[in-house]
């Protein structure tokens, strides 16, 4: 598929939460809410399902993990030319629940812009944030640690560390997206995001475990929209 890394963006990610069948009728919701709407929704499913689901529906499917080593040796390692052919996009690395080095996250960006896959990299502090923007990626995701998957917003409980993590990493690199995450449960959450300055937002255990997750997106893809439109005019 023909698509580009521009914002507003929104991530679900599947985690631990679903996997197979459930995780490809998720993909084709979020497809379905994706269709009427500016907002460029990403999916990061379980790596063994990436594949059956890039092929199964038409939006940007992002791994959830690469490691940086090249073709050859390198076992039960994730090498990036099979991640690639497998159907990705682009790749999410250094979440808190799969921290890497600096070392490892400097060489998964090398192997990820060779094999021509997009780059997300996590981070946990406003600094960390400015540090990892250095390293160009087309985004950096900041989320503090003790909100994710806690259901409450970052765009309420932690607004500071919101609005310091977009004013450093742009001062670094105004290309650089920032998406800001961890905590979200509904349209407003994200707008409210977006209001604060950020880029895009995401979710996974809001989504992954509503009991209406087509109701729950489009809320979020029309919030986020409105928002967008007061923000950018």
């Amino acid at each position: 598929m023909v698509w580009s890394f521009k914002p507003p963006v929104f991530i679900v990610s599947t985690k631990a939460y679903l996997w197979g069948k459930m995780a490809l009728k998720l993909a084709k919701i979020v497809e379905e809410v994706s269709k009427d709407s500016i907002v460029n929704f990403i999916f990061i499913p379980q790596l063994v399902d990436l594949r059956m689901i890039a092929e199964e529906v038409d939006i940007p499917i992002f791994a959830p993990n690469i490691d940086p080593i090249r073709p050859g040796r390198g076992f039960g390692h994730d090498l990036p030319e099979a991640v690639k052919e497998a159907g990705a996009l682009g790749i999410m690395i250094n979440h808190f629940e799969r921290k890497k080095t600096l070392s490892e996250i400097d060489g998964c960006l090398e192997r990820a812009r060779e094999v021509g896959l997009y780059t997300i990299i996590c981070c946990d502090t406003p600094r960390s944030a400015a540090a990892l923007a250095k390293l160009k990626p087309d985004a950096i995701l900041s989320e503090l640690p003790s909100l994710i998957g806690s259901m409450r917003s970052i765009s309420k409980e932690m607004k500071e560390f919101a609005i310091e993590s977009i004013k450093l990493v742009k001062e670094v690199d105004e290309k650089v997206l920032v998406l800001l995450g961890a905590g979200i449960t509904c349209g407003e959450d994200v707008a409210e995001v977006i209001r604060l300055g950020a880029d895009g937002s995401g979710a996974s255990r809001a989504i992954c475990e509503s009991k209406d997750p087509k109701t729950l997106l489009e809320d979020i893809s029309e919030k986020m929209e409105e928002a967008w439109k007061q923000v950018k005019g």
